[in-house]
């Protein structure tokens, strides 16, 4: 409660309904799971749930700014000031770090072999996570991220936004059978995890004036990357540890070259 308190009124609102929007429109998912809801029905509604930052953030945008609210989120994707090659950055660091993890798994005594062939099915993975993470990115990066920094420093809107990012994934954890609950171990693990990933979400959002395209296609190579190497051999849950590991050096990293109030070379980025 206290850190709605602390929150701006507008952030808090959006935050508000980006768990509530979330959790209703996935119960009857986590409910099909367990034989307590039609299955077929429930697809419509885990659609609804993934859309749910964008709508929560299109609501609040409108109550904050008026008819130009989704216009200014929208905006975002089409940001200039930056060179085009973050939007390679975006889509490279990722299978970097996924290739990293499984080096990293393979050196440490564990059977992973790097098999680049592999990669062949990355681009229609890339495809697919985009047209999906989209419709977060516009709510947790578009709107909650600029609005904290309005006010404070990148690397505590980072952390904000990754608690509340977190938990938005709550049903992704109570469903039956749940596959992030096997490749992460446990919520709190990926609550950690998602905090550190967060900090790399606003290093590339700041660095790029606020572009919901790099954001968006970081977080598509990211899902991509790990579907690809990780995926196909069913190896998700066994290198999280060094998955968990190459994150925390890239939060680090980021913390320690760049100021905590940015982030970035320049300043951090507001809808203001």
């Amino acid at each position: 409660m206290q850190v709605f308190i602390a929150l701006n009124r507008f952030a808090a609102y959006y935050f508000g309904l980006a768990l509530l929007i979330g959790s209703l429109a996935y119960a009857p998912w986590v409910l099909a799971s367990y034989g307590m809801f039609p299955s077929e029905p429930s697809i419509v509604f885990v659609i609804i749930g993934g859309a749910s930052p964008t709508l929560a953030a299109l609501l609040v945008a409108r109550l904050e700014y008026g008819e130009k609210g989704a216009e200014k989120l929208f905006s975002q994707f089409s940001r200039r000031g930056f060179s085009k090659l973050w939007l390679a950055a975006a889509v490279l660091i990722p299978l970097v770090i996924a290739t990293c993890t499984v080096l990293l798994g393979s050196i440490a005594g564990g059977a992973y072999v790097l098999d680049l062939a592999k990669l062949a099915g990355f681009p229609a993975a890339l495809i697919a996570s985009f047209l999906m993470n989209i419709w977060e990115e516009i709510g947790w990066r578009g709107y909650a991220l600029p609005a904290l920094q309005e006010k404070r420093s990148a690397l505590a809107s980072s952390l904000i936004v990754g608690v509340f990012w977190a938990l938005w994934h709550w049903p992704h954890f109570t469903v039956k059978d749940s596959v992030m609950a096997v490749n992460y171990h446990s919520f709190l693990w990926f609550t950690v995890f998602t905090l550190l990933l967060s900090i790399s979400y606003t290093w590339l959002y700041n660095s790029t004036s606020g572009s919901l395209l790099a954001v968006s296609l970081y977080h598509a190579s990211t899902n991509a990357s790990n579907i690809t190497l990780f995926g196909e051999g069913n190896i998700a849950s066994s290198v999280f540890p060094f998955y968990f590991l190459t994150i925390t050096i890239l939060a680090l990293a980021l913390v320690l070259i760049f100021k905590p109030d940015s982030l970035c070379g320049g300043k951090r980025v507001t809808l203001g």
